[in-house]
């Protein structure tokens, strides 16, 4: 994972968690033609990604330089429909996109400028990033704007982003931490002799959170992550031994063992897992425009066409949005101009004589 360091650390139920969406390392290609018609590709690894659905409107188009990948392509009537059918998918849902496409005729020239926003999804967590760390932060860390870095040499931009990735690390770690303690909370009919009932262990999610803080924080060497990670039976993962530390039962343990036969284990997982998921996002749009690239906005401008990257971090704190602007000369309006000229000169010249 790219943003994240701390997963094996802060996972309530262990191995599943790490599991990441597929998309068979994906690109996406665009190409809005002049009369705003336009064409969309995907070409990935030919191991039908879970996380690409294409519907029977797509056309498979052979790639003899590469057998391994397979590439899919539709046209459009316009970008607006074009947006409609996403074919990237996170958690099983299309990416939400809004894509527009301008026109600006300016006589001598004709300017292109297209769009598309990609929807946030920073709905799918309890907690916002901003409650660990400043606006300002959160948006470079997950777009890159504004660079924060700016005037700071090596060592103190180290300093400066390390210290905003334990912040993301924390933020992360909470809404897991969420997810599964209301999880917990909801089945609660599925824990073994419960220590307190259902309502005072609703009350006690933030509790329980700062306990467990404190042993990831090696408040007590006693009990401490190292500790924590020799569980008795090596199914158990360290949170099973807090929740027995916390509440002084093992009423919980089904929840955290791999081999419970319940559900709950399971259950656990799909609850929490779908939190993780953005950061496999990560698929690289290729744009391409009629005319010369004037503004590639946050993209890289590559021999004619420009290239974004499109990954789950850009979609948290806000909605991503892909623009450029192009430029394509109307020749044709020189010709009309100078004929235009020509002509009035003559006339000039006629009447004079």
């Amino acid at each position: 994972m790219k943003t994240i360091k701390l997963i094996s650390m802060f996972a309530l139920a262990g191995a599943t968690l790490v599991s990441c969406e597929d998309y068979g390392e994906a690109k996406m290609f665009t190409i809005v033609n002049k009369d705003g018609t336009c064409t969309r590709e995907i070409n990935f690894k030919n191991n039908a990604p879970k996380s690409i659905a294409l519907s029977d409107a797509w056309t498979s188009v052979p790639d003899v330089n590469d057998t391994s990948r397979v590439t899919y392509s539709r046209t459009f009537a316009n970008v607006e429909q074009m947006s409609q059918d996403m074919p990237l998918l996170l958690n099983g849902k299309p990416l939400q996109s809004k894509a527009t496409f301008e026109k600006r005729f300016r006589w001598f020239y004709t300017e292109y400028t297209f769009s598309e926003e990609f929807a946030s999804i920073g709905d799918d967590f309890q907690l916002p990033p901003t409650d660990f760390a400043t606006a300002k932060e959160v948006e470079y860390w997950f777009t890159g704007q504004p660079n924060i870095t700016n005037g700071m040499n090596g060592v103190e931009a180290t300093e400066r982003l390390t210290d905003i990735g334990e912040k993301m690390d924390n933020w992360l770690s909470a809404n897991l931490f969420y997810g599964g303690f209301d999880y917990i909370c909801d089945n609660y009919d599925k824990v073994k002799n419960p220590p307190v009932s259902r309502e005072e262990f609703a009350t006690l999610r933030d509790s329980l959170m700062r306990f467990r803080d404190s042993l990831i924080t090696f408040a007590r060497p006693e009990d401490s992550i190292a500790n924590l990670a020799r569980p008795a039976t090596s199914e158990q993962c360290y949170y099973a031994i807090v929740f027995e530390k916390f509440f002084g039962s093992k009423a919980f343990d089904n929840f955290f063992n791999e081999k419970d036969k319940t559900g709950c284990y399971s259950g656990l997982n799909e609850k929490v897992e779908p939190l993780m998921h953005f950061s496999s996002l990560s698929v690289p749009y290729t744009l391409s425009l009629p005319g010369d690239v004037i503004d590639c906005g946050t993209g890289i401008s590559q021999n004619g066409t420009i290239v974004f990257p499109l990954t789950g971090e850009r979609l948290i704190p806000q909605e991503y949005t892909i623009t450029a602007t192009s430029r394509q000369t109307n020749y044709w309006a020189y010709i009309i101009t100078v004929l235009i000229v020509i002509i009035a000169v003559g006339s000039i010249l006629w009447k004079r004589k």
